[in-house]
């Protein structure tokens, strides 16, 4: 595929789920979609069946065309992250020799077990050929990227984004994860860059940033893009407000294939990579399937990937799928942004929890605040513990940020109540990168 064949214009996924379903961009409808991604769900099912050892056990007594509907594939057992830690080979479809690509990823149990995914290297074209027609939706041919995202190894996001860009007639610029926003910002100037993608509050940072350079990047800049963590509006519109971007933001983790879904110009949800995969809500609670509208947890099988085939397989998200048509007019289901994960609530006491999503939004508003990472200290009382990077550490960012937390319900009565307090501390500077998603911490006090 070279830059020409990927067609930029106001959503081009229409055009990419065209061309991966076969069906003609006219019946491109929820309908016919449905009904592909079924056909294609019997296809994967009946490969998982015959080569995986895991799918054979979990899926044994089935006709052979099985599901008959996708109401009935609802019905089919869930496969948890703990399956895969714990009996990862047994999900192979393929020998080892055809596996282009194993990403290892870090488990938050205590066993030491590590979960890792396995790709071909046609699993991999699927994700550049979505790369290329998502980044068209945001781009124009000629566009220079900043790709702010680990890149080094080869199958890694940075690097699968970088060649798929490229199809997309965008030069990518590949930089990874940016420690020192004046670096980054240098980078950015030199290399012209006009679009951006990284972390949030990486993306934050470049936008505080008040030099000559800055100012040059901003004025040639119209377009930045975040991912790989949950996007706290409060901080989407400070990058908004500085830059003077239009701000995208992508959805995706390694067990999709790195890209799940991308949001359109109208900025009303993800646009779901619904010819790779097909997608479902479910309750957290019993598994048991929620219509449009509501939320649960996210689910995804993936549809034609050869190497590692997963089936219903729960992603830890929180969201739900968007009901009615986008005004962009694209027929491709829309998830709404992720606002919090199955296992994030950290209870704060007897009456009430927290999740780092509210956090975000209370603390990301105030103009002092770069970045910050909260902790729980259990006690008697408990301590919320906050520390927050600014450039200037001033006390009254501390004030404005402990009355900013005090008005969330669930910090207020507990901390009215006796059963919490609050500790702010400031330090100049970024915190250390840990390559994770945000989370609050929880921790004895000692």
């Amino acid at each position: 595929m070279n830059a020409a064949s990927v067609e930029l214009g106001r959503n081009p996924l229409d055009a990419w789920a065209s061309r991966r379903s076969g069906i003609s961009r006219g019946d491109l409808t929820v309908d016919t979609i449905a009904q592909y991604q079924l056909g294609a769900i019997r296809q994967t099912v009946a490969w998982a069946r015959q080569r995986s050892a895991f799918y054979a056990a979990n899926l044994a007594g089935l006709s052979a065309d099985w599901p008959p509907s996708l109401d009935e594939f609802a019905q089919a057992p869930l496969t948890s992250p703990a399956e895969i830690i714990d009996r990862g080979h047994e999900f192979l479809c393929v020998p080892q020799s055809e596996i282009s690509r194993v990403v290892t990823l870090d488990s938050s149990g205590t066993s030491g077990a590590r979960k890792r995914i396995f790709f071909t290297a046609e699993d991999q074209q699927q994700t550049l050929e979505f790369f290329a027609h998502g980044v068209a939706s945001m781009a124009t041919e000629g566009d220079r990227m900043l790709i702010a995202l680990p890149g080094e190894r080869e199958g890694s996001v940075g690097f699968q984004l970088a060649r798929g860009v490229a199809r997309a007639g965008v030069t990518p610029v590949p930089y990874g994860l940016i420690a020192d926003a004046a670096k980054a910002l240098d980078c950015m100037d030199r290399e012209k860059a006009t679009l951006a993608i990284g972390l949030p509050t990486q993306m934050l940072a470049i936008a505080l940033e008040q030099t000559e350079v800055a100012r040059r990047v901003f004025q040639r800049l119209h377009t930045i893009v975040l991912c790989s963590d949950h996007v706290p509006q409060s901080l989407a519109r400070r990058i908004r407000q500085r830059t003077g971007c239009e701000i995208f933001e992508h959805y995706g983790s390694t067990e999709m294939g790195l890209g799940g879904g991308v949001d359109c110009r109208e900025h009303a949800g993800y646009h779901l990579r619904e010819a790779d995969l097909y997608f479902e809500i479910v309750s957290p609670r019993n598994g048991r399937p929620l219509a449009d509208g509501e939320i649960g947890e996210v689910v995804f099988t993936s549809l034609g990937r050869q190497g590692m085939p997963l089936l219903r397989y729960r992603t830890g998200d929180l969201s739900r799928i968007l009901p009615g048509p986008c005004l962009c007019g694209s027929p491709l289901r829309r998830l709404s942004r992720v606002q919090s994960r199955v296992d994030s609530e950290v209870a704060l006491g007897p009456s009430g929890s927290i999740v780092i999503a509210a956090l975000d939004e209370a603390l990301f508003a105030l103009p002092g605040v770069h970045d910050f990472c909260a902790t729980l200290a259990t006690g008697r009382p408990n301590e919320l513990q906050i520390r927050i990077s600014t450039p200037q550490p001033r006390e009254i960012l501390a004030v404005k940020a402990e009355q900013a937390l005090m008005h969330l319900h669930a910090i207020g009565a507990h901390c009215a109540a006796g059963e919490l307090r609050i500790a702010v501390s400031l330090q100049c500077g970024p915190l250390p990168m840990t390559g994770a998603k945000r989370t609050i911490a929880v921790m004895a006090r000692t």
